[in-house]
């Protein structure tokens, strides 16, 4: 009797330390949530290099303590936020698939149109220069696992020439697109990347 006794209450201290632990994700999550607000809040105003930590905490309503659990400064905060950005991108790629016309790109852009141009703010003057350049290298890495088959026929070295094109030039026109405030709609400038790549690559493989 006793040994079950103890069982049980190691079993129910168990339960209280999983229900602890969800409610602290779900602190987490919120102050995470509070601090993205602020820091977005900021950047529309100033560059990032004038974005101080003191202020970042008043507006989210935290303390420094609670900012330094998460984040080293700014600069830290804004690198963990493009990182979420470009996670998204490869999760959306990954369940668009190329066998689906404009797929890949539609479900991208779509993305960004829903973020409340926060990717847009990030790829400002007031953000990270290099961040158009991280989107770029991402779109390479898209191409080719996607095409990899399409353009069998080139040498591995041609194949590469032509990634590095498609992905620089998705990655400009994308950063035009958010520079004019996204007023295309996502299947317009979707079709246009695809149009614009697929006739190069036309004349590039014959």
């Amino acid at each position: 009797m006793i040994l079950r006794e103890v069982k049980d209450n190691r079993h129910f201290q168990q339960i209280c330390r999983e229900g602890n632990g969800m409610k602290t994700d779900a602190r987490v999550r919120y102050t995470k949530m509070r601090v993205r607000e602020a820091f977005f809040q900021c950047l529309k105003e100033k560059p990032v290099s004038r974005i101080t930590v003191k202020e970042l905490c008043e507006i989210a309503e935290i303390n420094r303590a609670t900012f330094y659990t998460h984040y080293n400064d700014p600069f830290d905060l804004m690198g963990q936020l493009e990182e979420e950005v470009l996670q998204k991108f490869r999760e959306m790629a990954g369940n668009a698939g190329f066998d689906k016309e404009n797929g890949i790109m539609t479900e991208l852009l779509k993305g960004l149109k829903e973020d409340k141009g926060e990717t847009a703010l990030l790829a400002s003057a007031n953000g990270d220069p290099s961040f158009n350049a991280k989107i770029s290298a991402l779109f390479y890495e898209i191409y080719e696992k996607g095409m990899g088959d399409m353009l069998s026929r080139l040498t591995k070295r041609q194949r590469k020439t032509a990634y590095r094109f498609m992905s620089g030039g998705c990655s400009q026109v994308l950063s035009f697109w958010l520079e004019e405030g996204m007023q295309e709609s996502p299947e317009a400038v979707a079709k246009e990347m695809n149009e614009m790549c697929a006739a190069v690559l036309t004349a590039y493989v014959q």
